[in-house]
Formats: C-alpha cells, structure tokens, sequence
C-alpha cells in the first residue's frame, strides 16, 4: 500500500469515527428532549383543576353554555349573531377582556370599526349639512321649475 492509498484510508477511518460520535451525541440529545417533554407533560396532565369562577372558565363546550348578560341569557353563537361577529372572535374578546359582558359591549376602533347605518364617515365637520351654522325653519318653501316636457 502507497502512502497515500494509506493516508485516504486513515482519514475514511476517522471520518466514520466522527459520523458515528456526532449521530451518539444527536440520539443522546433527541432522547434528553423527549424525556423533559414526558415530565412536563405528564406533570400537566396530573394537574388538579380548580374552577373558581365560570366565567373566567374556558372549555371545549363552552359554545353550548348560557351566558347572562344585562338579565338576558343566550349561547355564544347567539350573542355572537347578535354583536355580528364570529363566535371564535366574541370567545377571543372574552379572553381579553375577562367578561363576556366587556366583550358585548366592546366597540372596536380603528380598521376594525364599523359606522353605524345611515351615518355618513366622511363628511367633515366643517362641512356641515349646506343649511348654514344651524337649522332654520322655512315657512316657505320653493322649488325650481321642473321642465313639463320631460
């Protein structure tokens, strides 16, 4: 054997020796991570419970229960059709707010706000309605003549 032939030998050698260090050292730390998951899971699934309040509790069915609000009481896809919003967004607004009375009430602002009907949004102020400053009462009223012919 030459000495090079000898040399790449050497060297596949200690590359395998790498590889299979470096694949020892990932399953080792593949096996660590797996391991605290397991603890951190199972530590949350032995977990007592208690529910102080209905209110701030959240579950699964949480669309099905009755939720009481200024003495009326209704569903959460109830309410939700009423605000006119998602049920997904009212329980979102009830997470943040704390109370699903906060969460009706709520009026977003901004890009998120909606005009109320028959309100025009972009008429400034300074504008006004074309009556002048304020509304006067006109006894008399007239129009333009209209054409007869049309």
């Amino acid at each position: 054997m030459t000495p090079a032939e000898r040399a790449r030998q050497i060297d596949q050698q200690e590359f395998a020796a790498e590889c299979k260090a470096a694949r020892d050292r990932a399953f080792a730390y593949v096996k660590q991570c797996r391991k605290l998951e397991k603890d951190s899971v199972g530590s949350w699934i032995a977990e007592e419970r208690t529910v102080v309040n209905k209110v701030n509790q959240l579950q699964i069915s949480d669309r099905a229960h009755r939720h009481t609000v200024n003495g009326q009481t209704r569903t959460l896809i109830e309410w939700a059709s009423i605000v006119g919003i998602t049920p997904q967004a009212l329980l979102h607004r009830r997470r943040k707010l704390g109370s699903m009375a906060a969460a009706i009430a709520f009026q977003p602002t901004g890009r998120w706000a909606k005009p109320a009907p028959g309100v025009v949004s972009n008429l400034p102020t300074s504008k006004g309605t074309g009556a002048g400053s304020t509304a006067q009462e006109s006894p008399e009223i007239t129009f333009s003549e209209m054409d007869e012919n049309a």
